[in-house]
């Protein structure tokens, strides 16, 4: 048998050798886990009636592989049953951003499609982001999947709730932001459990 054609870099080598990075990495998602979970402790604290009576508890969950970087959410609410969808994700994506995301499709699409126009004003003043993704599980922040609230008209937010089979709206922070993830995404949940209720 041949040696291998395949060669690692130097600085993938350098990196290969390194089990700090790796320790270091794992420590990182861990702490992320653990701020989901103080996190979730509080939203099940003030969940309103609404959403306690229809979701399943909270679910955090990890993965090495969103485009190739980890990833670490939390779900709450977290119904899916056949084409009816009603989350609240709270996601943290490795050397990107936070982020938190209403998601709703079905009936829960028809359920709240009403109150998420009337609050055009309130989620343009705090700068949220509305999906013109086909795909609902697509969660970067590029042009092609989100576009920014503030630049649109009340009528263009109308017409992009009503144009997918699902509506997601969405606002993110750069991970350097870390000390300030906890209180964002809770307050950023409340806000829109409230705006939908």
């Amino acid at each position: 048998m041949q040696g291998s054609k395949i060669r690692l870099s130097p600085a993938e080598a350098a990196l290969f050798c390194n089990a700090e990075v790796i320790l270091t990495k794992n420590s990182i998602l861990q702490k992320t886990v653990d701020l989901l979970g103080e996190v979730q402790t509080t939203l099940t604290t003030i969940a309103p009636r609404m959403i306690r009576d229809v979701s399943p508890s909270p679910k955090i969950s990890k993965g090495e592989n969103y485009l190739g970087l980890p990833y670490v959410v939390l779900d709450y609410p977290r119904i899916a049953t056949n084409q009816n969808l009603f989350f609240i994700r709270s996601m943290f994506w490795w050397g990107k951003f936070y982020s938190s995301t209403l998601q709703i499709s079905g009936s829960y699409k028809q359920q709240f499609e009403g109150k998420l126009s009337q609050g055009f004003e309130l989620l343009k003043e705090r700068r949220y982001f509305i999906g013109v993704n086909t795909d609902p599980w697509a969660h970067h922040f590029e042009e092609s999947n989100y576009q920014p609230i503030t630049g649109l008209s009340a009528a263009a937010f109308r017409f992009l709730l009503a144009k997918e089979p699902h509506i997601k709206i969405a606002a993110s922070w750069p991970i350097s932001e870390w000390d300030l993830a906890a209180n964002r995404l809770t307050a950023s949940w409340k806000f829109l459990t409230e705006l939908i209720a």
